[in-house]
């Protein structure tokens, strides 16, 4: 059984989120702090968690705009790709949904009549939140028997109950030799340690398990999970926060794997805090690869390491208007037809190719463009260090406007970038040369450009509300309006020992006192920018 999507009405900031979840790979939701990613998040966690959904109270925070009276309802709905439960009429229902307010908090099947799931139904697709805090400790503990030690147990002691109960009986001795002959308990343990195999360097806790207190009615209840450092036996709260969270994971996977009948939702909030760079990207190949196993992961992330385009169809941007959390997911339908929209031929681009024509071309630096507000492309190394250091003499903060710098590595692969950030509803501003060549030019940004006339001598430029170019390269028209340019340029080659091309540009950048017009003029098309 698969989360397949979940809808969220008037919860917090969101008015109406619809997310679908992908086969095998994580939604993983982006975007500014306060956008609104946590809501999605409590929500999910509120209809799908340990505690049953119509006993959670709602405050005052919880209703839509904090206003209780203009909106007195709450709606988060789960659907599923087989019938969650059955009803009385055994009619499968694969929808299940919670309603707060007017006075009363019912779950329904999504057309607002009543359903009551047994415990062990909600039991079959069930999410656990890894929050800011990372504290594992009540997922292995009997506090509840929604916890994932409560779970693993009681599949045991069903195990167990038949093949091996008269063994059992006999002494609780040979207790730890009978769970050891449980196919179930033996295949567990295994799939554990295999999960942990290969985890990042500096990882030096795991988990055993071992049995104290007896328990005649259910023998593997008599089990305890603990944290060990090589032979020595630690608290969880000496866990790091990043083994925290990947030992929780590796023994959801394991679970999956010993008893496939059950699903699980991992729902992670921003799992790169406290992890170091190496970590966070280890981190994205392991959910990955607990993905492909069958476990549902949803995170929050501020991370561009866990934005990947192999995740393409899980990639949720969250972002705010006037207020709202909104919210876009690109299904490989979408960008096909939005691409092809702006010109891509429709012959060579299709929904089977797309992911893997952008995953050969995005390098991760890109991808840092998804946590900008408004994104300037420009077509190589030079400008991508020069340009800001202009900007600083103008007293112009690209991150106090929002602003990234996308290195697009060529000039013909500015369209591509263009393309895939406006699907996301991101405001893109092109800076590129014309290269004395104003027909390959129009070639390249064919159904992004019209113009019928080119700007091509070396100390011109063209600056338009969506895009600027220089007439030949951005070093030739520096050169040529910068009375310092050579002077400078000769001076660090000799003193500094400067010989790249981008390197000198942004070393004149810097040690220049001359003012030059043309990114003034880039700085008040910035800041009209829109869609």
């Amino acid at each position: 059984m698969k989360l397949q999507k979940i809808t969220i009405q008037h919860y917090r900031s969101i008015e109406y989120v619809n997310i679908s979840f992908p086969e095998k790979k994580p939604i993983i939701l982006f975007g500014p702090n306060n956008a609104g990613k946590s809501n999605i998040l409590s929500a999910i966690n509120r209809l799908l968690g340990d505690r049953h959904p119509s006993y959670i109270e709602m405050l005052d925070s919880d209703y839509f705009m904090r206003n209780k009276n203009m909106y007195p309802t709450t709606d988060i709905e789960a659907e599923f790709d087989e019938p969650l439960y059955y009803d009385n009429y055994n009619k499968g229902q694969a929808i299940v949904a919670v309603r707060y307010g007017n006075d009363e908090n019912i779950l329904h099947d999504g057309t607002g009549k009543k359903i009551y799931p047994s415990s062990e139904q909600r039991k079959n697709c069930q999410s656990y939140l890894i929050d800011a805090e990372r504290n594992i400790q009540s997922a292995f503990n009997y506090s509840s028997q929604y916890s994932l030690l409560s779970k693993f147990s009681k599949k045991i002691h069903e195990a167990l109950s038949t093949e091996h109960k008269g063994e059992l009986s006999t002494a609780f001795n040979q207790i730890k030799g009978a769970f050891e002959k449980t196919t179930e308990f033996s295949s567990f343990f295994e799939e554990f340690s295999n999960s942990l195999v290969g985890s990042v360097k500096g990882f030096v806790h795991s988990l055993a398990v071992d049995f104290s207190a007896y328990d005649p009615n259910n023998y593997a209840k008599s089990m305890r999970i603990f944290a060990k450092e090589g032979d020595n036996i630690r608290g969880f709260e000496e866990f790091g926060t990043g083994e925290q969270q990947v030992l929780l994971m590796a023994f959801v996977k394991a679970y999956m794997q010993t008893f496939s009948s059950e699903n699980f939702i991992l729902v992670i909030e921003e799992p790169e805090a406290h992890l170091h760079p190496l970590a966070q990207k280890w981190l994205k190949e392991y959910i990955s690869e607990i993905c492909k196993a069958g476990v549902q992961v949803i995170i929050s992330t501020h991370s561009a390491d866990f934005i990947d385009t192999e995740f393409l169809e899980g990639l949720v941007r969250v972002y705010k208007e006037k207020g709202i959390t909104k919210t876009i997911q690109l299904s490989k339908e979408d960008l096909c037809s939005y691409c092809t929209s702006l010109g891509v031929p429709k012959e060579t681009t299709k929904p089977e190719n797309i992911v893997e024509f952008y995953s050969t071309k995005l390098f991760p630096d890109q991808l840092k463009g998804m946590f900008a507000e408004k994104i300037i492309l420009v077509e190589g190394e030079t400008e991508y260090f020069a340009i800001p250091e202009y900007f600083k003499k103008e007293k112009y903060s690209l991150s106090e406007h929002g602003i990234e710098i996308v290195n697009c590595r060529s000039k013909s692969s500015i369209p591509l970038f263009w393309r895939l950030f406006k699907a996301y509803g991101y405001s893109c501003y092109a800076i590129f040369d014309c290269d004395k060549n104003p027909k390959e030019t129009s070639k390249i940004f064919s159904g992004l450009i019209s113009r019928t006339e080119w700007t091509t001598e070396d100390n011109d430029y063209c600056i338009e509300n969506n895009y600027a170019f220089w007439g030949k390269d951005f070093e030739t028209y520096f050169r040529s309006n910068n009375p310092e340019y050579s002077e400078i340029e000769s001076k660090i080659t000799k003193e500094y020992h400067i010989t790249s091309k981008p390197g000198k540009a942004k070393a004149v950048a810097q040690h220049t006192n001359y003012n030059i017009s043309c990114i003034t003029k880039i700085i008040e098309k910035l800041n009209n920018l829109h869609d």
